[in-house]
């Protein structure tokens, strides 16, 4: 194998995967501050870009203290059951992204009522706490092998029944040895090998590969458990191991990695793709830096290389344009050099006798010719203009001319401002995670420069930092005028226990519980719907939490409000029966008002039971007999309507009346 190879399972495993897009999602959300059981993932560049958009990481002893609409983050690691137990006293809303292979071993551990339980791992380690806090009784925690040997030296072998797992990312090798000790000390032993499998196929591919690599790198942070396992099989296996963080740490192994013939480049678990892919780039640039060298200085034939001059259109074809620059050299400009756009025709846009700037880029003495560009001058401004906006913050407009990926996974895009090439990665496209970016080609998109490598002229843009420059903008204009009592047709975005999240615009707000019926309260995914259109109103704002409250209930809506407009004593009207009780029967007049059939008035006669007449649901005509407005209550009669108008009608008790 020659050049760099990358592993096939180096990066996000699923778990922090799925940990990662929860909390993405969160973000994009933001309608709660977010809080974080200890970093997300065990890598520093990452976690840092989360706290510069608000994510701040806790530890267990600070979620008392935490504000209650905080929503609280448990990492892939999982937490310990006193870590759960104070989440749920605090009443906290909470996204719990623990690794479902964690998930399962807590389960194992749980298991073990009648048995000791056992974990290989590191004691210290988030996922090995939060593990052994699941099990009900006795337990204990190896380090691997030499830690077993020295803890049973001499130890005949034990009845005692035991319940033996492992870390996610242990080593496999070890732990085959561990467990085959473990057999021997304990006669009565159910093992589990809970060592995920992405992990054990990425150091098997690890051991496989780097033996025939002249040079292993590992992308990963140094705190990682599963990037340090997979370091050491490589320094076991390989030639030369290396293990970098991100791709600065790359320039102190320069010579390494260009005497490399062959390298392998894999990653942990917690490392971002754009991470891994910015190391494979830097990687392949420190590469072909001597050779591009030696190149660049075999094409140097005069002194007079790299001069910028003025010349002369002196002939023009389709395929390039020849230039008179006033010395014994005939200029040659070749269609590459003036443009990358395809269907431009030279002898429509060049005449002869027009002047034209140009660089000289190599001589030809034995025919007497230079090759020229015009190109590469624009390249140069193009660059400068590049690197202005990166300072400036100025949002530059191009055209995305390019979707990069890698197998079914989307890197990013290319746009073009001018002849200057900015990468976009995927994950600052605007696009969801996982979603196509092929849309976006040949699209004229906004974004800002968010970095440069001024050695390399490269340089990398963000969609999502113009999108999100633009709802903030939309949001301060947004809170800057508004007002209580504004009235807005929302869309209801979330539904919670306690009430829907609403948005209106730029923002989101919350309508309460109390606020969706104006009898009982009912759970707010039996009235509304995720997407369901809803006339709200500002009931309330707090400018320093930025939280707006909704309201949904108006005078006009009042059930009360609707039946006095509406209806009067002595109206007969359709209603519908609600509930049955021993001294009569409710029935729904308009929705969340009730009025009570009595005994008395259900039949031509009195009931005893008005079950073995009515049932609820039953549709029925009757006569508003009664209604006090003060006490709310409003009386109905059947009896009524069968009988002739002056039949007196009985009034129904007062402490049976409908509220």
């Amino acid at each position: 194998m020659n050049g760099i190879r990358v592993a096939k399972h180096a990066g996000f495993c699923p778990g922090v995967s799925r940990a990662v897009e929860l909390m993405e999602q969160a973000i994009a959300e933001q309608s709660k501050p977010i809080y974080c059981l200890g970093e997300l993932i065990h890598n520093r560049t990452f976690n840092d870009s989360l706290r510069e958009r608000g994510v701040r990481f806790i530890t267990p002893e600070e979620i008392p203290s935490l504000p209650k609409d905080a929503l609280l983050f448990i990492r892939a690691h999982g937490a310990t059951r006193e870590v759960y137990r104070m989440i749920g006293e605090s009443g906290l809303s909470c996204v719990d992204a623990t690794c479902p292979y964690v998930q399962k071993i807590h389960r194992i551990a749980a298991s073990a009522t009648d048995a000791k339980f056992i974990i290989i791992g590191d004691k210290d380690h988030p996922e090995v706490q939060g593990i052994v806090s699941a099990a009900p009784g006795e337990t204990a925690v190896y380090s691997g092998l030499a830690e077993l040997e020295q803890t049973f030296a001499g130890c005949a072998p034990m009845d005692e029944p035991i319940v033996l797992a492992v870390q996610t990312t242990f080593h496999t090798e070890e732990w085959k040895k561990c467990q085959k000790f473990i057999k021997s000390v304990y006669t009565h032993s159910k093992i589990s090998d809970t060592i995920c499998s992405i992990t054990e196929n990425r150091q098997k591919e690890v051991r496989e590969l780097a033996k025939d690599s002249d040079l292993t790198v590992v992308v990963g942070s140094r705190n990682s458990s599963n990037t340090v396992k997979l370091f050491r099989i490589a320094q076991e296996v390989g030639r030369n191991a290396l293990q970098v963080e991100t791709a600065a740490d790359l320039a102190p192994h320069k010579d390494l990695l260009r005497r490399a013939k062959s390298i392998l480049i894999t990653a942990g678990a917690s490392a971002p793709g754009s991470i891994i892919q910015e190391v494979i780039n830097t990687m392949a640039d420190i590469r072909e830096e001597v050779s591009f060298a030696e190149l660049l200085e075999a094409s140097f034939k005069t002194l007079h290389t790299g001069d910028k001059v003025t010349g002369i259109v002196s002939a023009v074809s389709a395929s390039e344009l020849k230039v008179d620059l006033g010395t014994k050299h005939t200029g040659i400009l070749v269609y590459d050099e003036i443009t990358d756009e395809s269907g431009i025709d030279l002898t429509e846009k060049y005449h002869v006798g027009d002047s034209i700037e140009v660089v000289c880029i190599k001589f030809s003495d034995s025919d007497g010719t230079v090759q020229l560009s015009s190109k590469r001058l624009d390249v140069s401004k193009h660059w400068e203009a590049i690197k202005a906006a990166h300072e400036s913050g100025e949002i530059l407009t191009g055209v995305v001319k390019e979707v990069i990926r890698k197998e079914d996974t989307f890197s990013g895009v290319v746009v073009t401002k001018g002849t200057s090439r900015v990468f976009i990665p995927a994950s600052q496209s605007g696009i969801a995670k996982g979603e196509s970016l092929e849309p976006l080609k040949g699209q004229k998109v906004s974004f800002k420069v968010i970095d440069i490598n001024e050695d390399r002229k490269r340089a990398v843009g963000s969609i999502k930092a113009v999108q999100r420059a633009e709802k903030k903008q939309a949001e301060e204009e947004f809170y800057n005028n508004i007002e209580i009592g504004q009235k807005y047709v929302g869309t209801v975005r979330a539904i919670m226990n306690y009430g829907a999240f609403v948005n209106i615009g730029p923002v989101d707000g919350m309508v309460h519980i109390s606020e969706l019926s104006w009898g009982r309260l009912r759970p707010p995914a039996e009235v509304l719907t995720i997407g369901q259109k809803l006339n709200v109103f500002i009931k309330g704002y707090d400018p320093e939490t930025k939280r707006i409250s909704l309201g949904y209930k108006t005078p006009e809506s009042d059930p009360w409000t609707i039946f006095t407009n509406n209806y009067s004593i002595g109206d007969v009207v359709d209603v519908k029966i609600v509930s049955l009780m021993p001294f009569g029967a409710f029935a729904e007049i308009i929705p969340e008002l009730d009025g009570l059939i009595h005994n008395s008035q259900i039949a031509a006669k009195a009931v005893n039971n008005p079950a073995s007449v009515l049932n609820v649901g039953d549709k029925v005509t009757v006569k508003i007999v009664g209604v006090d407005l003060e006490a709310k209550r409003i009386n109905l009669s059947i009896k009524a309507l069968l009988e002739p108008e002056e039949a007196p009608v009985e009034e129904a008790p007062a402490e049976e009346a409908a509220e």
